[in-house]
Parts: structure tokens; C-alpha cells; sequence
């Protein structure tokens, strides 16, 4: 069955958000592009599209930490959101030092997360000014186009460019499909998030107050969709 990476929640937000912003990709080059939005037609409907697709981008996120099922997620989110001078040397050598301090994400992935929960950010802001913004001045609304236009090409690209890892890295594509991935796997590319024997029973390590810093701990009666952590011998 392998060692559980992602549960039910997060696969749930990851996949819900990412349509989303798929939609506002495709509905934002065809409105941009004219020879897009000539071929498509029916501009007032893709606008819309995209308006609505872009007021609820975070909405999938808010409902999965806002409950008692977001437990995990949440903590995933605090783990997301810190960097150690050593998983700071693998990202400057391109993975070749620090890997020991490799947790559940390594900073590649933590950089992604940064860089498109802050473009979207700016993204909705200025969709707002540039929608509802007839009471701000000029200037105001000319700067939020720029704005704008720029950073959707920028989450363009980073999208691209994190469809392009995700296909290239199968076993980690395969856990957000699945939610697992094997210990092998988990040993071999988040040394820090590692499996050993406590007791005579294999269990999953997270972040506790008595834990190597950036070392992920978790029971194994503390799964994360709610039912015993399951381990392949891989």
C-alpha cells in the first residue's frame, strides 16, 4: 500500500484548485489573445467565467483548514512555510548538499507553493480593482492591467513549469492521484520524513518538540485520512 503522503483533503483542495486555475489560464488567454477570442466567441460568457473562476480560486483551500478534517493540510501548510539553512544549501546546489534535511516537500516545491499562492493573490486584487474599480482613479486601473497581464504570464509559467516536474518525478505525480508513495521513495527523496521500527512497529515520523528540526512525527494510530498508516516493504 505504501506510506501515506497526501489524504482524501488534500488531494480534494490540490485538484479543485488546480481546475480552477486551469480555467483561469484558458479563459484568460482566450480574452487576451484576439485571434483566441475571435474563434471562440461569446467574450461576455468567458468573462464571466473568469471572474467567478478567479473569486473562488482560494475557496477549495478555506474549506479543507477551516474544519477538524483540515488537521493535516494544515500542518503540511505550517511545514510549507519554513526553510532551514540546510534544506537552504540544497536549493542553492541544486539538491547536491543538504539532502539529509529533505522533509515531506523539499524547497523546490515549497518556492512553487509561495510563488502561486502569491500570484493568485495579486491576481485577485487586481481582477478586483480592474472589475468593480470604477471609483479608483485612472492611473490606478491602468497599473492593475499591467500588473495584471504580467503575473498571469508569470503563473502561466510557473504552472507549466510545475506540470513539467510533476511529470517527470512519476512517483510523486502518482501520490496526488493515490495519496501513497513507497518507502523506498519516501527514503530515498524526504530522508527527513523517514520510516523506522519504534517499539517493533514501523511508523511515520513528523515534526515534535523532541525531534531533529525540520523532522516531520506522526503515530501510527494519527493517519492522516483517519485510519492506520499502511507501509510497503519497498
Amino acid at each position: 500500500m505504501g506510506v501515506l503522503r497526501f489524504d482524501r483533503i488534500e488531494r480534494a483542495a490540490h485538484w479543485l484548485t488546480a481546475l480552477l486555475v486551469l480555467v483561469l489560464i484558458i479563459t484568460g488567454a482566450i480574452l487576451y489573445v484576439p485571434s483566441f477570442s475571435v474563434a471562440v466567441g461569446r467574450r461576455l460568457l468567458i468573462e464571466d467565467i473568469h471572474i467567478y473562476a478567479g473569486l473562488v480560486v482560494f475557496a477549495p483551500l478555506a474549506v479543507s483548514i477551516a474544519g477538524p478534517w483540515g488537521k493535516v493540510l494544515r500542518r503540511d501548510l505550517v511545514a510549507m512555510n519554513r526553510m532551514s539553512k540546510k534544506e537552504l544549501a540544497w536549493l542553492w546546489s541544486l539538491g547536491r548538499q543538504g539532502r539529509a534535511a529533505i522533509g515531506k516537500f523539499n524547497p523546490g516545491q515549497k518556492l512553487n507553493a509561495f510563488a502561486v499562492g502569491g500570484l493568485l493573490t495579486v491576481l485577485l486584487g487586481t481582477g478586483l480593482i480592474l472589475r468593480w474599480g470604477n471609483f479608483v482613479s485612472v492611473s490606478w486601473r491602468t497599473s492593475a492591467t499591467f500588473v495584471h497581464d504580467w503575473f498571469a504570464l508569470a503563473i502561466t509559467v510557473v504552472v507549466l513549469g510545475h506540470v513539467a516536474f510533476a511529470l517527470t518525478h512519476p512517483a510523486a505525480l502518482r501520490s496526488i492521484f493515490t495519496g501513497r508513495v513507497t518507502s523506498h521513495w519516501a527514503r530515498q527523496h524526504a530522508p527527513a520524513w523517514v520510516l523506522k521500527p519504534t517499539n517493533g512497529v514501523r511508523e511515520q515520523e513528523r515534526g515534535s518538540p523532541g525531534a531533529p528540526e525540520g523532522m516531520p512525527v506522526t503515530t501510527p494510530n494519527e493517519a492522516t485520512d483517519g485510519t492506520p498508516a499502511e507501509f510497503s516493504s519497498s
